[in-house]
């Protein structure tokens, strides 16, 4: 019986990255009231761009 020849061990590379960080989901609920809160801020009637602001700043929180 002949023996199959053993394969070599695998070797992990090894990195010196950060592990990823995971971004937050954000709720339309939480982009909402930041959107109205921001609404009453400045007082204009932008609604997109109170949207917008509201979830860039959440996502950058």
């Amino acid at each position: 019986m002949t023996e199959k020849p053993a394969k070599p061990a695998a070797s992990k590379p090894t990195s010196s990255r950060k592990p990823k960080t995971t971004r937050r989901q954000l709720d339309q609920g939480e982009i909402s009231k930041r959107a109205y809160f921001i609404h009453l801020e400045e007082g204009g009637s932008d609604q997109l761009g109170n949207w917008l602001r509201a979830e860039r700043e959440l996502t950058a929180a």
